[in-house]
């Protein structure tokens, strides 16, 4: 099968599913609504690529078993779709940098500008510490995440944390994370070799529940408002798949809910999640939920303010804003990690895992 013909297979998709495999699994031209990769960033990373033609048929039994968009496609397809994936590892902290405590950052991946932005978030730490990277999804191995490990060690860490920088606690790329750290049994892609190290390895948070998220959005809220006791704030967040993991999710976007209403005196706040990676009329059952809540709040009078929990512009950015169109709510279109607080919660996170600064 030619990759033209694999291109027709996936565009005869629904776009909703089209949007996900592109999200998800990398692929880029010709299909326009993919803004999500894992390109070479400005600093020169190194991509840690497969050889994804040599997949043996286990691996293809093995992906179809636990991702549930590449059940139907053949072997073609998903070599395709693989062959687009990047992971990359390094170091952000400069060659001069040393010491015993060493930073791990782990993230999705983003555009070259979103990799730019994330990068730039972790200037104020790599100053003092060693500090690597690790983009991508990890889908067939951690290689990228032992050499940006390799690259730590070298300068000198005896202890590394690890700092998720994604808003979820519960979804396959987490899982994926923990299995190649040895805290899972079970791979959530492809199994296959652990990482190892001679450090201490300080699992750490990610900033799915702190309050600095809250603060977060508090700003971008206060960035729109114009009378907060007239306005209601909309929290539309991506979502996990499964009910179980979503309602995880919604038991986090509730507090940070509270959190915005109490400190921004705003008349009311509401969110949920469109759980973006669920079939299309999964997905739209819960935005017309979302719309249903902004179009009551527009009813009483009052205005409306979007906010997400999105890290940065994305694809996903899009169809969120997309979702709200059309019922006169103002919409933030900045994500978590544009706001000076990020920063603050890198440091916070290595404060109460580390020690001071």
């Amino acid at each position: 099968m030619s990759f033209n013909q694999i291109q027709t297979q996936i565009a005869s998709l629904s776009k909703p599913w089209i949007a996900l495999f592109a999200l998800i699994f990398g692929l880029t031209a010709p299909i326009a609504i993919a803004q999500e990769d894992h390109s070479q960033h400005r600093m020169a990373p190194q991509n840690q690529d497969h050889d994804h033609s040599s997949m043996t048929q286990e691996q293809f039994d093995e992906l179809r078993q636990k991702i549930e968009f590449y059940r139907d496609l053949p072997n073609e397809a998903i070599v395709a779709s693989m062959s687009r994936m990047r992971n990359m590892g390094g170091m952000i902290s400069d060659a001069g940098v040393m010491g015993d405590v060493g930073i791990l950052a782990l993230a999705h991946g983003y555009t070259d500008e979103g990799n730019v932005q994330w990068m730039e978030k972790f200037d104020s730490v790599s100053k003092t510490y060693p500090t690597a990277y690790g983009l991508g999804m990890a889908m067939m191995g951690g290689e990228h995440i032992q050499r940006a490990i390799d690259g730590l060690e070298a300068a000198g860490a005896k202890t590394i944390l690890v700092l998720r920088t994604e808003t979820g606690e519960a979804n396959s790329l987490v899982y994926q994370w923990e299995y190649i750290f040895g805290r899972r049994d079970e791979s959530a892609y492809l199994s296959g070799p652990r990482v190892k190290s001679d450090a201490e390895i300080i699992w750490g948070p990610s900033p799915t529940a702190h309050p600095i998220m809250a603060d977060i959005m508090l700003d971008h809220a206060k960035e729109l408002s114009t009378n907060p006791e007239n306005e209601m704030v909309m929290i539309m967040g991506h979502g996990a798949m499964t009910k179980k993991e979503n309602d995880m999710d919604l038991e986090i976007l509730s507090k940070h809910a509270a959190q915005i209403k109490d400190k921004g005196g705003f008349q009311d706040v509401k969110y949920w999640n469109v759980q973006d990676d669920l079939p299309p009329d999964g997905r739209a059952a819960n935005v017309t939920k979302i719309r249903n809540m902004i179009q009551d709040a527009k009813d009483q009078g009052m205005d409306v303010i979007v906010v997400t929990n999105v890290l940065t512009q994305s694809s996903v950015m899009g169809r969120l804003k997309a979702d709200a169109d059309g019922l006169g709510a103002k919409f933030s279109e900045r994500g978590l990690m544009q706001n000076p607080l990020f920063s603050e919660w890198i440091k916070t996170a290595l404060e109460e895992n580390i020690g001071a600064i």
